[in-house]
């Protein structure tokens, strides 16, 4: 099992244990009734080897956790949970430093695949306030180091182990119960971090990973249904289930060093001044984005061929808004991707231009659109043939493309504009869209420039270049600076298109 999907499945088992148990009351006995009630429409299953009562406090020995959901099983034993009532409508819950949960399951081939995760805990304390119609849970601990451990992939152990440690976390998880039990929760920790490490079947070859965030902070709310079915998205979401959630860390690193079977080194460094994830579901809709900010990344080693090989940038975004269940009416969507900054090391730019023939100022990627599209077909459907028909799954009306612009190298593309589209006339464009209505404003410096150094490089042919210049002849006009071409491209009824007036000449 991969590192990435090991932390990822670690946490999971951990959130069974901090997240699940969250509906309380104010006896100890209620908040042990209720753990095994919104467990069980999570899918788990909790039993007690055995329960006693001492003054304010109700002990459980080996509580026996058990996840299943079709060929994958998730099981586990906390050797003793306590839930003391504190005399003030509270109940404190503690358990043991450490137990071990085991994972079991099968790949896409069929072939069995497997870890062990030992859960640690320092100063875990959780504690559950409120009454039945609003239920406050506070989880404090030190830190909380789950270490992930004999891994079984298609079939075969592997020497592989993952180490992730949460340091002083603070949370809160409330749970309001009704037809639709609602959900909230916050989170904050002082830093997140993880080492890795495996070798290769023979032993010839391996890796060592690590990585950290610093100042996380977290925050998420949904609705979900009494009758939720774990693992299976569209019934969840189509019985009410929503999800909303924000993510943030204020700094972080990542380190790799790996050994191949031939003895090839590669060791990548990374840094980053922070970041963001988002996102968002519902029955209709899906919506996600992430940034980060400030990113560098080295690779060195004898398996790469350049000893400086590093990129950096300043910023980097990328958001997708996308309904995702079939409609009559046409719903909004927006995508966009952004890099701003973007610079390599002199050894990249000596491979294509070693006399510095070419402009190194920092390159910029940014491409936002928004519309309407109308779903064909639910995205999230469990019939694959439906999904993955013969006619496209949406139908584009609107295109509002807000910003394009892309410079580098000493030249500069932008452009903006607004399509419509009529689907009641038959597709054009690939068979996806019909011709639009509409303009397109668009604008190009320093492209003369950059082909006349990329020819002189060697890098475009002469003939490529002049193709260039007699196309943006016909499709565009000189711009107000020199070395500028602009260029207003109109979409008309009936398939005819202008360029900055004039039809175009083919």
């Amino acid at each position: 099992m991969p590192p990435r999907i090991s932390a990822t499945t670690s946490f999971a088992a951990l959130s069974a244990f901090l997240a699940a148990p969250a509906f309380a009351d104010v006896t100890a006995e209620a908040v042990w009734e209720n753990w095994k009630i919104l467990g069980a429409s999570y899918g788990q299953t909790y039993t007690a080897g055995s329960e006693s009562r001492s003054g304010d406090t109700l002990t459980l020995t080996d509580l026996a956790l058990e996840m299943k959901n079709g060929d994958a099983k998730v099981e586990g034993t906390i050797p003793q949970v306590a839930f003391r009532e504190t005399g003030d409508g509270q109940v404190e819950i503690t358990m043991s430093n450490e137990f071990l949960m085991k994972m079991e399951g099968k790949d896409g081939k069929g072939e069995a695949m497997s870890n062990s995760i030992n859960i640690g805990q320092n100063g875990l304390v959780m504690t559950a306030s409120g009454d039945p119609g609003a239920i406050s849970y506070d989880i404090k601990a030190g830190s909380i180091v789950v270490n992930a451990l004999d891994f079984v992939v298609d079939g075969e152990p592997k020497d592989m182990d993952v180490d992730i440690t949460l340091a002083k976390l603070a949370a809160n998880y409330q749970v309001v119960p009704g037809d639709m039990i609602g959900l909230t929760s916050t989170f904050a920790a002082q830093s997140l971090s993880f080492q890795a490490l495996g070798k290769t079947d023979d032993n010839k070859g391996g890796f060592e990973a690590a990585g950290q965030m610093n100042n996380i902070a977290g925050a998420s709310a949904g609705a979900m249904p009494k009758a939720m079915v774990a693992g299976n998205l569209g019934p969840m979401l189509a019985a009410g289930f929503t999800s909303d959630g924000s993510f943030t860390f204020d700094n972080g690193n990542f380190t790799l060093a790996a050994t191949d079977e031939k003895g090839g080194t590669t060791n990548v460094e990374s840094t980053s001044q922070g970041g963001s994830l988002n996102f968002s579901m519902d029955k209709n809709r899906i919506a996600y984005g992430a940034t980060a900010n400030k990113v560098t990344m080295k690779a060195a080693g004898s398996a790469i061929p350049l000893p400086d090989l590093s990129v950096a940038y300043d910023a980097a975004a990328f958001s997708l808004l996308m309904p995702i269940a079939k409609s009559d009416e046409a719903r909004d969507f927006a995508i966009q991707t952004k890099l701003e900054g973007l610079t390599v090391s002199d050894m990249i730019w000596g491979m294509i231009d070693p006399s510095a023939t070419l402009p190194r100022d920092a390159a910029t990627l940014n491409i936002s659109l928004r519309g309407k599209v109308k779903p064909l077909v639910d995205l999230l459907s469990t019939d694959k043939m439906t999904i993955m028909g013969q006619t496209p799954p949406f139908e584009l009306t609107a295109l509002d493309v807000e910003t394009l612009h892309l410079s580098g190298a000493g030249a500069e593309f932008k452009g903006d504009g607004a399509l419509v589209f009529d689907n009641t006339k038959p597709p054009l464009l690939g068979g996806v869209a019909p011709m639009p209505t509409g303009k397109l404003n668009l604008s190009l410096t320093g492209a003369n420039t950059l082909l006349g150094k990329l020819q002189a490089l060697g890098l475009v042919d002469p003939q490529m270049a002049m193709t260039f210049g007699m196309i943006s002849g016909m499709l565009a006009k000189p711009g107000p600076s020199p070395d500028s071409l602009v260029s207003e491209v109109e979409f008309q009824d009936g398939g005819k298109i202008l360029t900055n007036g004039n039809p175009l000449p083919f």
